[in-house]
């Protein structure tokens, strides 16, 4: 492991890239089902020289370390050299720590690219090590809904608070739904909510400017694999 000084020094010159990291994972999350024993993460990396690979789970804290990470998961190997354009595979284990059992359990899974240093390199200059945060979804057995058709527990309504008219989703299944648009339409307006984690049995509250829902609303959400998913989204109610 790096020393916890060492790792203070790394937090200083750490950017959180997803979208830039040379070292990647397949898929866009990991689906931990309860009846595993364990799961496996496959990481490539892309570049042409190696890097060293530090791993750990939390529970959503951005400040988190592998020292000071909190989660119920055993991750091997914690730490590694990974050769350039080449492949390596994790070992996520569940400890058995008490978890709901109607619902998911939501964790992350941080992914630190250490670049080697460059002998030619100035002095003054900072190293950039990457991190990349990633969905680690705990998911016990028979939970309500369907996690490939989230759109058919999924409704949508608008009620007044005071003088504010404000949009509901509520997320009637025990996944978690990953928004990643919502568009619907009103007299003489248009609405669209940006994407957002909405947790298993949670209502998300956006206000808006619309007097009622008109037919034809449709939700985007990224579904297991990865892939963009759009279905009509059901109103269950308007606003008196």
């Amino acid at each position: 492991m790096i020393p916890g000084r060492s790792l203070l020094l790394w937090g200083l010159l750490l950017t959180s890239f997803t979208s830039v990291a040379s070292v990647v994972m397949t898929g866009n999350r990991v689906i931990y089902p309860a009846s595993s024993r364990e799961v496996s993460v496959q990481l490539t990396n892309k570049d042409a020289f190696p890097n060293v690979i530090q791993a750990w789970v939390d529970q959503g804290d951005e400040a988190s370390t592998p020292q000071t990470a909190r989660a119920p998961f055993m991750l091997t190997p914690p730490m590694f050299r990974l050769a350039p354009h080449s492949g390596h595979t994790l070992r996520l284990r569940y400890t058995g720590a008490a978890a709901p059992t109607d619902r998911e359990s939501l964790y992350w899974l941080n992914i630190l690219q250490i670049p080697p240093s460059d002998p030619n390199q100035a002095k003054n200059q900072l190293q950039v090590v990457l991190k990349t945060c990633v969905k680690v979804l705990y998911r016990p057995a028979n939970l309500k809904g369907n996690p490939a058709k989230m759109e058919d527990t999924t409704h949508i309504w608008l009620e007044n608070q005071g003088q504010k008219r404000v949009l509901h989703l509520h997320n009637d299944s025990g996944y978690y739904l990953a928004l990643s648009s919502l568009n619907l339409a009103g007299p003489g307006s248009k609405a669209q909510i940006a994407s957002r984690t909405v947790a298993p049995f949670e209502t998300l509250r956006v206000p808006v400017t619309l007097n009622r829902i008109e037919p034809g609303a449709t939700m985007t959400w990224i579904n297991d694999q990865g892939s963009v998913v759009t279905r009509p989204v059901a109103s269950a109610r308007q606003a008196d």
